[in-house]
């Protein structure tokens, strides 16, 4: 998996408008910190929560990962989030049409 720099700013942006994430295996995060002192497998600090034991022992609490780590969610678990917040797929379907999201023409590979 790899996340664009949009994609990761965009992360940042939700977690800073207050989006409520609890950690869980199976999510991507960010670390900024650096909270995992070992290379990230995919790139840029970006990790996958596989073991949740294996990061509260390097964050020591919830808490403190939850306040360390940005979540990158993906686009299956964007949609669930929206379906929870009752966000229908005709709505999301819409809002991809209106702002042209999949037409990738002139669009740098990366960014």
């Amino acid at each position: 998996m790899r996340f664009s720099t949009e994609e990761v700013r965009l992360a940042h942006e939700l977690k800073a408008a207050g989006l409520p994430w609890q950690p869980q295996p199976g999510h991507y995060v960010w670390d900024g910190e650096p909270l995992i002192e070992h290379d990230s497998p995919f790139h840029d600090r970006v990790f996958f929560i596989l073991d949740l034991k294996h990061f509260l022992r390097r964050s020591e609490t919830m808490e403190r990962l939850v306040e360390s780590m940005v979540w990158l969610p993906t686009w299956q678990q964007c949609r669930d989030l929206l379906r929870e917040r009752g966000v229908s797929n005709n709505a999301i379907i819409e809002r991809l049409q209106e702002t042209d999201a999949f037409d990738v023409r002139d669009r740098t590979p990366g960014t």
